[in-house]
């Protein structure tokens, strides 16, 4: 009898012993019109699906592969839905060993359980009325930083350095159709970014607030990288462990690709409606500050010319004109650091003779409808340049930081590209905050507004002269299309 009660006993505790939870997530991540990305996280090895259905036909009820979890891997479950269609609203469902989990939202911010869907973005190109693109918008910020005071991770002798995580909650509400990460997306402390386990440790930390939950399990996410989610402080090229921080950082990700054959990094591109977006990776190849390679023939580099030409000859084949399968009326280029600001330390300005390249190379191939979206300083400014002679202006809007501890940020005396689109006496903003860019109008007018939102989701760029929610005339620009096919209005 001894004997049975024991074999009993042990097999009705193997259930709870492996059950497993679902950790982070789930996250949206790329979404396509064929395909769509959920990523998973669990706190143990653990099968899971996603079930998903068009909210207008919920009985038509697909599923993913079944991908099982796995230490070594963080415990992370990419679920691809690859049986949707264009411009559809759908419905899904979280299932962790054959069990439905439904995320809540944060008890302190809304009560029950978070409404999961996700959206496929519409085909637009040769549709019954022609060529019709949609109006939609797109949100980015940078510098999440998210506080960690046990086990010796924070600094102990200041007070923390993170803050305000509700702004995760604001985005939310702002509903943006997609969301951009430019870098510092979490802080690596010191005990990070020297091994594989303490660099799943960081992304699992931070990934795993409530604060999270409805913005990663509605809005596709999109990421790339700056020094504080590659390695330690500033690093470059010359870091020693950039094959396991790419590793990792594509294993928490959701982008559609990361690198090029022959150009390695986590640089990547994808599309939404008219507009196409370059993530740009400012990490990979970037040589430490105050070598002396201009002797040697060879100027320093942030990019490197092979991910410029890339970025330069992709916006060429997708420029406005009718021969592209889906031409760009905007392109958007994200990046971790600045462009314009020379005050900026670790700003492509810090290496002018790229700088120049990439700037000559934008106005020999007639790119206009350019714009930055950049992070990193701690404060968010607009920048713009104007090339007279070529009738050539590029606009950056830099949004830092989301969480991590802000500063007032430097005068216009420093950054003479400094646009102001701030209400009042202020040509910054030096507190939390993320922004939005929305594109809207017909294809020959449109325009894209940016919209700066502070923790709480206020718009901080308002015209005290307009009706709430609309910003001032100088977060506004209209299209450029010199060279614009008459075709393309039909």
């Amino acid at each position: 009898m001894s004997r049975l009660f024991l074999v009993v006993a042990m097999c009705c505790q193997v259930p709870f012993l492996s059950a497993a939870k679902l950790q982070s997530g789930p996250m949206i991540g790329y979404a396509t019109m064929a395909e769509v990305l959920v990523w998973v996280q669990t706190d143990a090895a653990a099968e899971v699906k996603v079930a998903y259905w068009p909210e207008d036909d919920p009985d038509s009820i697909r599923f993913t592969d079944t991908i099982q979890t796995r230490k070594q891997d963080g415990f992370i479950a990419k679920c691809i839905a690859d049986t949707v269609a264009e411009g559809t609203q759908y419905g899904y469902a979280l299932y962790i060993d054959g069990d439905k989990v439904e995320p809540r939202f944060r008890e302190e911010y809304r009560e029950g359980t978070i409404p999961l869907t996700f959206s496929t973005p519409p085909n637009w190109r040769f549709r019954k009325d022609g060529h019709t693109p949609f109006d939609f918008t797109i949100g980015f910020g940078s510098c999440a930083y998210i506080n960690e005071r046990e086990g010796g991770y924070d600094r102990m002798n200041s007070k923390p350095y993170g803050d305000g995580y509700e702004i995760f909650e604001s985005i939310y509400e702002v509903n943006p159709d997609a969301f951009v990460w430019l870098g510092d997306n979490i802080y690596y402390r010191e005990p990070d970014w020297t091994s594989r386990t303490g660099m799943i440790h960081r992304w699992t930390h931070d990934r795993s607030i409530p604060h999270l939950r409805p913005m990663l399990a509605t809005i596709p996410q999109y990421a790339t990288w700056d020094d504080h989610d590659y390695g330690p402080n500033d690093a470059g090229r010359e870091f020693w462990n950039k094959g396991m921080a790419k590793e990792i950082f594509s294993l928490f990700n959701g982008n559609p690709s990361a690198g090029v054959p022959g150009i390695p990094g986590i640089f990547t591109y994808f599309a939404w409606g008219d507009v196409h977006f370059y993530l740009l990776d400012n990490r990979t190849h970037r040589t430490t500050p105050g070598l002396a390679l201009g002797q040697f023939g060879y100027p320093p580099q942030q990019l490197g010319k092979a991910q410029i030409d890339w970025l330069i000859e992709s916006m060429k084949y997708n420029r406005m004109q009718s021969r592209s399968s889906y031409p760009s009326t905007f392109n958007i280029i994200g990046i971790g650091s600045q462009i314009f600001s020379p005050h900026s330390k670790d700003g492509l300005q810090r290496y002018p003779e790229e700088w120049q390249y990439l700037i000559d190379r934008l106005i020999a191939e007639e790119l206009h409808n350019t714009i930055f979206i950049s992070g990193d300083v701690h404060f968010s400014e607009a920048s713009r340049l104007v090339v007279e002679e070529s009738n050539f202006t590029v606009t950056e809007f830099t949004s830092s930081p989301l969480t991590a501890g802000p500063w007032p940020g430097s005068p216009a005396k420093n950054n003479p590209y400094r646009l102001d689109i701030f209400p009042g006496e202020a040509d910054r903003y030096g507190e939390r905050n993320f922004a939005t860019l929305t594109f809207e109008g017909p294809l020959w007018e449109r325009r894209v507004v940016v919209r700066y939102y502070d923790t709480n989701g206020e718009l901080i760029n308002q015209d005290p002269d307009k009706a709430p929610g609309e910003p001032t005339g100088e977060s506004i620009i209209e299209v450029h299309n010199p060279n614009l096919d008459p075709r393309l209005r039909r």
